[in-house]
């Protein structure tokens, strides 16, 4: 069975990514009403309409993407989408103190899950803490690969298990530091990640 979309046929072991989201996966099998079953780069079995993918088309002469780094671009893609929407207008509104001009040197990642999916109903405790992890590691790879000094992560308080897990992570990197974030700003609720240069 198979779906078309924009000319595209979908079939059962394409490769997409999403459309409205970080990362991609491979369509494991077609539904009715417009709907397929993707098994995400995470390992997780998810149901997505079609209209929010997108097939990934490549050609054999050309260099060939792991599904590592279209899930890196595209969760840049995403995240870089994510903070244009929330900076967009922010002097505009009246009563509002107009935002500090923006480093290009420090980069931020909000784990928080309703900034990442659409839909959190549908996941367990466990599938949400992994793929705020893998979203983590995604932002930070891409921030040492971009030549950031700086990340701040934005976990919230909450119970502290997310924020644990990601300081868990950060020590497996021999070229980061990593300390609560400025409480005046962030509150006790983010990491700053200081990202050092390999020599």
């Amino acid at each position: 069975m198979y779906l078309w979309r924009m000319g595209v046929v979908l079939r059962a072991g394409d490769r997409v990514s999403f459309l409205d989201e970080a990362g991609g996966g491979t369509v494991l099998r077609v539904l009715p009403r417009e709907r397929v079953v993707v098994r995400t780069h995470d390992g997780f079995e998810l149901e997505y309409p079609v209209r929010a993918l997108v097939p990934q088309v490549i050609d054999e002469h050309e260099h060939r993407v792991t599904d590592h780094q279209a899930g890196m671009i595209a969760a840049n893609d995403v995240m870089e989408e994510r903070r244009r929407r929330r900076t967009a207008g922010r002097d505009l509104r009246p009563g509002k103190t107009p935002k500090r001009p923006e480093d290009s040197s420090v980069a931020e990642v909000d784990l928080h899950l309703h900034e990442l999916v659409e839909d959190e109903t549908r996941l367990s405790d466990e599938e949400k803490l992994s793929y705020q992890l893998a979203y983590f590691e995604r932002a930070l790879e891409g921030a040492i690969r971009d030549g950031k000094r700086k990340l701040i992560v934005i976990h919230g308080v909450g119970e502290g298990v997310l924020r644990e897990e990601v300081r868990r992570i950060l020590q497996y990197y021999d070229t980061v530091q990593f300390h609560d974030a400025d409480p005046r700003r962030y509150g006790s609720g983010a990491t700053e990640v200081l990202i050092h240069r390999r020599r």
